[in-house]
């Protein structure tokens, strides 16, 4: 019997993940002090919908000694700077033609709602989410665990067929306390690697690579020495009957 893919669901987070931007601004506010202000308490409560735009730059500005003109612009500029990874998302697109599209696909997100309308008016793939799921909407911010609770229920699925790729650690590790499989992005190729492992059916992929190498299926040691020796090949020719 084949053997079925592990997961059937993903949660994407956006920023840092799907998609990039720049901390370097007009104004005189550095990249490292816009993102201790992208750190604070006050952009927090921000992103759960209990300050306003304009009270969050104020609050910012007093915090941190700034005016918050200069908070606003720089924030502004932050959004300007907001791109799609077209080339990951086309991957996430492949992932879900593959699975015929029973794979599910949706969006998690810290962002306050100002900052979401403007990320929907970026180019991007939009339409591969069933669902986006933001801080702003939700009062409740990753890690928190209550978060993540309220999104399995919104989706009715289990953890374990879930997929939480995230660019933090401590998100990851809240996903995976609640039986979530969670993968850091932290390099593209490894994540794609993951993503596979978890959705792909494990024979078809074994079938794949047996295709793609077809007549050079040599031994390798796992210093990457080839061995001349036909025993494996044997084998294969002898499961598949395939020569």
């Amino acid at each position: 019997m084949p053997l079925s893919p592990r997961c059937r669901v993903l949660i994407f987070d956006l920023g840092d993940v799907l998609f990039s931007w720049s901390p370097v601004t007009s104004t005189s506010i550095s990249p490292k002090s816009l993102k201790a202000i992208l750190s604070s308490t006050v952009w927090r409560q921000y992103e759960c919908g209990r300050l306003s735009e304009v009270e969050c730059y104020r609050l910012a500005a007093e915090k941190f000694s700034l005016d918050p003109s200069d908070v606003r612009q720089a924030i502004l500029d932050a959004r300007a700077s907001l791109q799609a990874d077209d080339a990951f998302i086309h991957f996430v697109c492949e992932l879900q033609a593959e699975a015929k599209d029973t794979l599910r696909i949706f969006a998690m997100s810290n962002i306050s709602a100002p900052d979401y309308a403007a990320a929907r008016e970026k180019p991007a793939k939009w339409a591969i989410f069933e669902r986006v799921f933001t801080s702003a909407a939700a009062g409740m911010r990753k890690p928190d665990l209550r978060f993540f609770k309220y999104v399995l229920g919104e989706i009715n699925v289990e953890p374990s067929s879930v997929v939480f790729v995230d660019d933090r650690l401590e998100n990851v590790l809240a996903a995976r306390s609640l039986g979530i499989n969670g993968i850091v992005f932290d390099d593209v190729t490894r994540v794609r690697q993951a993503l596979r492992y978890f959705v792909s059916n494990p024979v078809s992929r074994g079938h794949e690579f047996l295709e793609v190498r077809a007549g050079r299926l040599e031994s390798e040691t796992d210093l990457g020495q080839q061995i001349s020796e036909n025993f494996s090949q044997l084998l294969i020719l002898e499961a598949t009957n395939n020569r």
